[in-house]
């Protein structure tokens, strides 16, 4: 059976699992250190997330300690190694996709990638759904 997704685009895939689920790790050790302090903000509601917290010196001692405790565990450093490691994979992902791309539009699409921020997703969509069983010759 063919593979419809070459390397690239698994690496890009698992990057970006990785770094979504270290993401949501973070999100719930917030949610957690909220709940365990008991913070509510002024109009009752409790708050979803650190930067949700309305009153500043509330906000500002919530962000310092679950930082802390982000740090401590060393999911800051896995996050922050995760995120690096996407964007190589994103630029990889990119420069295979504009090999791809006829001649007359690489050029326009190069620019636009190192200048638009909205092209890089584009192309990334585009270069993921790309079904490479029907290429001769895919890595």
């Amino acid at each position: 059976m063919k593979r419809t997704t070459n390397e690239i685009q698994r690496r890009y895939m698992a990057a970006k699992a990785l770094v979504n689920t270290l993401d949501e790790q973070c999100i719930k050790m917030e949610q957690d250190y909220i709940a365990a302090h008991g913070i509510i903000n002024p109009d009752g509601t409790i708050p979803e997330r650190i930067y949700c917290i309305d009153d500043e010196p509330v906000f500002d001692a919530a962000n310092e300690g679950c930082s802390e405790q982000i740090q401590a565990c060393g999911l800051e450093k896995q996050y922050n190694d995760a995120r690096d490691l996407l964007f190589s994979v994103e630029n990889e992902m990119i420069e295979y996709g504009l090999s791809l791309a006829p001649s007359s539009v690489r050029a326009t699409l190069e620019k636009g990638a190192r200048n638009n921020y909205t092209t890089r997703p584009k192309i990334i969509e585009l270069v993921l759904r790309l079904d490479v069983s029907t290429m001769e010759g895919t890595k």
